[in-house]
């Protein structure tokens, strides 16, 4: 494993863990008004003579659709990320001197640092590469990053794709003002019955 895929290691667990209220919060935020809303056009479509009824409650699973996802999402990140060493092993080497002759051996400091160059500017020419016809730069900047990590077995963070849980968390940041607008309308409908 490279240096950047160690340092990401450290730093996705630690961010993972500073992100779990927040997002509890914004679930909670969108999950209520969005089973109220479903709750309130189920009420509302029993009660109607047509079909056309029913149109809110679908507006309602859909807007549940983004925060259940996210949700999903969200779990899978934090299962993924627990089994991650947040505090790493450091163990004493021992007491052995080696002597390297420099006339013929490779510096071992400057092999790894070449390693590392060559890893990093991999992982710049893939983030430069943008085959995917939505959100091009998010992808890129996706498969940037696992190529700086070494792939999946090194960050299996990245296995979910990032464009998915992005709208998802889009999703369900307009799903908290469109389901309490939802909620009142439909309370305000039912009213007037």
């Amino acid at each position: 494993m490279t240096a950047m895929g160690e340092a990401m290691n450290r730093i996705v667990p630690n961010l993972v863990r500073l992100a779990r209220k927040p997002g509890q919060v914004l679930l909670v935020a969108a999950a209520v008004p969005v089973a109220a809303f479903a709750v309130l056009t189920t009420i509302f479509g029993t009660g109607a003579t047509s079909w056309t009824g029913w149109l809110p409650l679908v507006a309602a699973l859909v807007l549940a659709v983004p925060v259940a996802l996210l949700a999903w999402r969200r779990e899978r990140l934090q299962r993924t990320t627990a089994s991650l060493d947040p505090h790493p092993t450091i163990v004493e080497g021992g007491g052995e001197i080696v002597v390297i002759d420099v006339t013929t051996a490779v510096d071992p400091r400057r092999a790894q640092l070449e390693s590392e160059l060559g890893a990093l500017s991999e992982a710049y020419a893939e983030g430069q590469v943008r085959t995917a016809r939505w959100l091009p730069r998010v992808e890129a900047a996706q498969r940037s990053l696992l190529r700086a990590a070494g792939g999946t077995v090194n960050a299996p963070y990245l296995k979910d794709d990032l464009r998915v849980t992005l709208l998802a968390f889009v999703g369900t940041v307009a799903a908290i003002p469109l389901g309490v607008l939802g909620t009142f309308v439909t309370a305000f409908a039912l009213l007037l019955r």
